[in-house]
């Protein structure tokens, strides 16, 4: 489910794959043959999230930007990055190749 929120519309590139209970809300990027598998929730909220190529979220793992205060935290995943079922990132930026699980 892609949900406009806060001005932000999700944008998925054509050769990604976001299953059908999946929900991306806000400014959220999803790069090219990156996978959003069942459950996951990535959620914009008062910032962005950035999805590199090639990467995998799987099941029910939630990505949730933020902001405090004037501080701005995204989320931003580099290339080929892997996040394990169930994991939850808030505000971070990971590195290209990172497994988290």
């Amino acid at each position: 489910m892609l949900i406009r929120h806060r001005g932000g519309t999700p944008a998925v590139d054509n050769t990604a794959y976001v299953a059908p209970t999946a929900t991306l809300v806000g400014d959220i990027r999803v790069g090219p043959r990156a996978r959003i598998m069942y459950g996951a929730v990535l959620d914009a909220e008062a910032s962005h999230v950035t999805v590199g190529e090639a990467c995998v979220i799987t099941e029910h793992a939630v990505l949730r930007a933020t902001a405090a205060g004037d501080a701005d935290r995204p989320v931003v995943l580099g290339d080929h990055v892997f996040v394990g079922p169930h994991a939850t990132l808030l505000g971070c930026v990971l590195d290209r190749c990172v497994y988290v699980a």
